[in-house]
């Protein structure tokens, strides 16, 4: 690999797929209200989790039903679920661990602490030279300074760290405000929904994700499939390799 010291990698969208751990809470929170008030109907419900996606986290419209006390439960059932709802995406943890043998990589991510056990099941924990989850470090995205207790254990310049990740607001903007390159993850539509879920459920959901994972514009990114991230860990390779914003992994 050319051109960086090290590489930050983030987990969900690039290691293994966000949507199966989110549409499980959803159908879990779903099923608890709808057993506590069967007048909590289906159709009310995703107009609640339409909100929920679309709002700001300081919106006082943001603030439904996915806030109650049964999402909070529901979360929690996932969590205990974490290891067997993980779905990798293709290649990646491959593709992970032939970046990290070329170059120091770092996971950076904001997951919850299960995500470690997941990380280590898939030999990335001894791959890596660290990993920095917000649930473990008290920081978290978009704060920057999750970024930083990476760049501050490499021991490298920001300019020589490239960011690999799959949201503008959580990836591409800490990473330039620190200054750091960035390559972009196209999402991925290859994750099997958990059994349970109702379909008008997966397609709202789906709906939703899509305006979160438009691709950045600018001129310091490059865009990538998670089977292209490959490119960087060849080491005769001239620099980085973007892949058609069109093209899916």
């Amino acid at each position: 690999m050319t051109g960086y010291g090290a590489v930050a990698l983030d987990v969900g969208g690039v290691i293994y797929y966000d949507e199966p751990f989110e549409l499980a809470w959803l159908q879990a929170t779903y099923d608890l209200l709808n057993s506590a008030g069967p007048a909590i109907t289906q159709s009310a419900f995703i107009e609640h989790v339409e909100r929920f996606y679309r709002s700001s986290a300081d919106d006082p419209a943001g603030q439904t039903l996915l806030h109650s006390p049964a999402a909070a439960r529901g979360w929690a059932r996932i969590r205990s679920a974490w290891h067997e709802l993980a779905q990798e995406m293709p290649g990646a943890v491959r593709t992970a661990t032939a970046i990290a043998r070329e170059v120091p990589t770092v996971v950076v991510a904001n997951q919850p602490p299960e995500c470690a056990r997941v990380l280590d099941a898939w030999g990335l924990t001894e791959a890596c030279a660290a990993i920095f989850l917000d649930s473990l470090v008290g920081i978290a995205k978009p704060d920057s300074a999750l970024l930083g207790l990476a760049l501050e254990h490499l021991g490298v310049a920001p300019a020589d760290l490239l960011v690999v990740g799959n949201r503008v607001d959580h990836d591409v903007l800490p990473a330039r405000a620190l200054g750091c390159p960035v390559a972009f993850v196209l999402a991925d539509p290859g994750y099997r929904p958990p059994p349970g879920v109702h379909p008008d459920l997966v397609r709202a959901y789906t709906l939703l994700r899509s305006a979160r994972a438009v691709a950045p514009t600018g001129d310091d990114e490059q865009v990538f499939t998670v089977p292209a991230l490959a490119a960087l860990s060849h080491p005769a390779a001239a620099g980085l390799h973007p892949v058609a914003r069109t093209e899916s992994s």
